[in-house]
């Protein structure tokens, strides 16, 4: 795959039957063709089950026209209309004052607007950017040319800047002033004034909207590869106002950044109601120039949460034009599907997800929970890319062709994992825009196998082969978060696939809800209900996670910006929260490894138990069980989790089978750090009793059921000679009982 390549997106990801979601494709060629596909196994292994996607014969195939689409990278602020028709007369003097503090002033590769109103024939209007070299610079437009004036101010990195332009547009001059605060007890704070006179009077067109953190560019898909223009850093109380010449002052447009943060607005408090939206959801919730730390929490402080952080890379819908609509049967079955894009060239296979219509009633008693939340939060991640501050080493040779075409598509934007181009951590990611990790046979390059998504579709192959294609719902984390405990009161069985690590609160109280009233659980993966998780479900693509002070984390967030800008909530870990997921699930995800899996010892003591004896139908003569497997060669690998009574695994918990009875885990896996305390020793595969993967069974006191496995990898034991196995024995005995009990 390529620039070129075709590839495409489903909108919205998530669909019922009778719905006419959108797709979404670039296309490098003139016309392609398109089918859907519903999707079982994917992924090619010689051990592993055959590719088993089938065709939905009731949507026939079509021919569409082709053409290539391109994102706009990077967020800012756009506001249609702010008040210049006002500057006329003695009132033609305009002011415009504004707090910035720039987090990449040199070497961004292209220039960062702090503020525009050029209109697209650059002959109205002015800007002003920041150029590679980090110098502020200011443009007016001309009727032949435009006009740059270098402001000779170079701006420091980290540094906050009061910046005030006075344009008197008849005289055509402009008077710049800055204030530089110290950074530091070292620093002595500045001030500094240059007036520059322009070559023509500047022009305003009252139709050219205002543009805060970016350019003038248009938001819309393009046909080829465009530059970002989006300021890297922080931007606070933008004001635009007239100055008479006697000095009265006429408030046009006045910002207030603290006002209005889970949304995407942008509250004019001038009195003109001349509002603003954001695009590409830029940060909010962080610290300003005047934060105090006193205040750490953006809802109870009073100032210093007045900010808004833009970045260059922030994406949050691709705005690609729909290229045609499906219209999905009444009759279709809840599961994953795709729609198969080929153009004589290249081919893509682009996801989605049916669910059942929250209203019916009728259904099937397991349903098996899709994380979408998940693939959302490692999609189009870019951890390989040496260029960022967060990064891991990968073999070349492990890299698949959607790693090829995504180091080439820089405007797909990246993941939660990820640091932007300014080396701050990423809080949102969006499912607006291809996702080239979740497709059917994708390959992560860490591992050379297949991840998240591409080994999801193996529990499609799993509960087809155990259940029947009717035998079961496919539902969505998010669905869970929006219809909660009512919507899983309707199943008596659930199963997770191999990484619920993202949850809501919501979805914590809906599972909870779920076991309290008689249900069973069977969570198959591993580092699940980890990481504190906002959605709101009027942008339903678009999720936030805070890394803060403690977890397995690629970055962790500066104090004072810890607080999730949608709900408000405190983000880090669910087990900072005083939610651990043992309380729910009796593990926890404790450990992780690039290395080499290992697999379970059974727990002789469990074996013996008359209560058990339906867990070990069939492996009464096994020791060891998933010593094998597609996915770092054994059942535990990757994430794993154990039982821990301290974190409040259920007193009743116990462990079927452990790691350790098998051999446990080399140096290659080490603890997270939330599991250490000094001395920071004994954190390692053979020198820790702590690294290890538990499998756990408990009643709950509702009569209900949890059966967990403790690793992200158990999935790929399960999928090994076609599920022909001991663990996908064991999870079939599982899930046998659990349904003939909810029968």
């Amino acid at each position: 795959m390529s620039e070129s390549s075709i590839i495409g997106y489903v909108d919205p990801l998530i669909s019922v039957p009778g719905g006419r979601p959108s797709v979404k494709v670039s296309c490098g060629q003139n016309k392609f063709t398109s089918q859907v596909f519903r999707l079982g196994a994917g992924y090619k292994h010689p051990d592993g089950p055959s590719v088993s996607h089938r065709r939905v014969d009731s949507i026939p195939q079509q021919t569409h026209s082709g053409k290539p689409q391109f994102s706009r990278i990077g967020s800012f602020a756009r506001v249609p209309s702010w008040g210049i028709e006002h500057l006329k007369g003695e009132k033609a003097t305009l002011r415009i004052t504004f707090w910035c503090q720039a987090t990449l002033p040199k070497d961004a590769k292209h220039n960062q607007f702090l503020f525009s109103s050029i209109d697209s024939k650059k002959r109205d209007g002015f800007e002003c950017w920041l150029d590679d070299f980090g110098e502020l610079n200011f443009r007016t437009g001309g009727l032949d040319k435009v006009h740059d004036f270098p402001l000779s101010l170079r701006l420091e990195r980290y540094r906050w800047y009061g910046l005030a332009f006075t344009i008197n547009l008849a005289a055509g001059t402009l008077t710049f002033c800055v204030e530089a605060k110290a950074r530091d007890i070292g620093e002595s704070p500045s001030h500094s004034e240059k007036v520059l006179n322009f070559e023509d009077s500047v022009r305003l067109d009252p139709n050219t909207p205002l543009t805060i953190g970016g350019d003038s560019l248009p938001c819309q898909s393009f046909t080829e590869r465009v530059k970002s223009g989006s300021f890297n850093g922080k931007i606070q109380g933008f004001k635009a106002e007239s100055v008479s010449g006697s000095g009265d002052v006429f408030s046009l447009v006045d910002f207030d950044f603290s006002l209005d943060i889970p949304t995407d607005q942008i509250r004019d408090v001038s009195g003109n109601g001349l509002h603003g939206m954001l695009v590409n959801a830029p940060s909010r919730a962080v610290t300003g120039h005047d934060w105090d730390p006193k205040y750490s929490d953006w809802t109870r402080a009073s100032k210093g949460y007045g900010a808004i952080y833009f970045h260059d890379d922030d994406l949050d819908d691709a705005m690609w034009d729909s290229t045609f609509q499906l219209d999905l049967p009444k009759t279709l079955r809840s599961g994953c599907y795709a729609v198969y894009l080929d153009d004589g060239e290249t081919t893509d296979f682009v996801p989605f997800f049916l669910t059942p219509d929250p209203n019916a009633e009728k259904r099937p008693s397991v349903a098996l929970i899709i994380p979408t939340f998940t693939y959302a939060a490692y999609a189009n991640e870019h951890l390989h890319d040496e260029t960022r501050d967060v990064h891991f080493p990968g073999d070349p040779d492990k890299k698949d062709k959607y790693f090829r075409t995504l180091t080439k598509r820089p405007d797909l934007g990246i993941s939660l994992y990820d640091s932007h181009n300014d080396g701050s951590g990423a809080v949102f990611s969006t499912l607006k825009r291809p996702v080239l990790n979740m497709r059917p046979d994708y390959s992560m390059w860490l591992f050379d196998g297949p991840r998240e998504f591409s080994a999801d579709l193996w529990f499609v192959d799993f509960l087809d082969k155990e259940l029947g294609e009717d035998g079961y719902d496919v539902i969505a984390d998010h669905d869970i978060n929006e219809f909660g405990a009512p919507l899983l009161k309707k199943y008596r069985v659930l199963l997770s696939c191999s990484h619920p690590e993202y949850p809501t609160y919501s979805m914590l109280d809906s599972y909870s809800t779920f076991l309290e009233t008689g249900g069973h659980f069977m969570y198959l993966g591993g580092n699940g209900y980890y990481w504190v998780t906002s959605h709101d479900p009027a942008r339903p693509h678009r999720i936030e996670v805070r890394r803060a002070e403690a977890g397995c984390r690629t970055f962790g967030l500066p104090p004072g910006n810890w607080h999730h800008s949608l709900t408000g909530e405190m983000g880090g870990l669910w087990r900072s929260r005083g939610r651990p997921p043992n309380v729910l699930f009796g593990v926890g995800s404790c450990a992780m490894g690039v290395g080499q899996g290992v697999g379970y010892g059974l727990n002789d003591e469990a074996k013996k138990n008359p209560a058990l004896s339906f867990i070990f139908r069939g492996l009464q003569s096994e020791t060891i069980i998933g010593d094998f497997g597609l996915v770092q060669g054994a059942a535990s690998g990757d994430e794993i989790d154990r039982l821990d009574y301290s974190l409040g695994s259920p007193q009743n918990a116990t462990i079927i089978a452990t790691t350790k009875l098998a051999g446990g885990h080399s140096d290659a896996y080490m603890l997270f750090n939330e599991e250490t305390l000094y001395p920071m020793v004994n954190i390692l595969g053979t020198t820790s009793d702590k690294i290890r993967s538990d499998v756990v069974f408990f009643r709950t006191a509702s009569g209900g059921a949890v059966f967990s496995v403790g690793s992200i990898n158990w999935v790929g034991a399960m999928a090994w000679r076609r599920f022909e196995n001991n663990v996908a024995r064991m999870t079939g005995n599982v899930l046998r009982e659990f349904v003939g009990r909810s029968g």
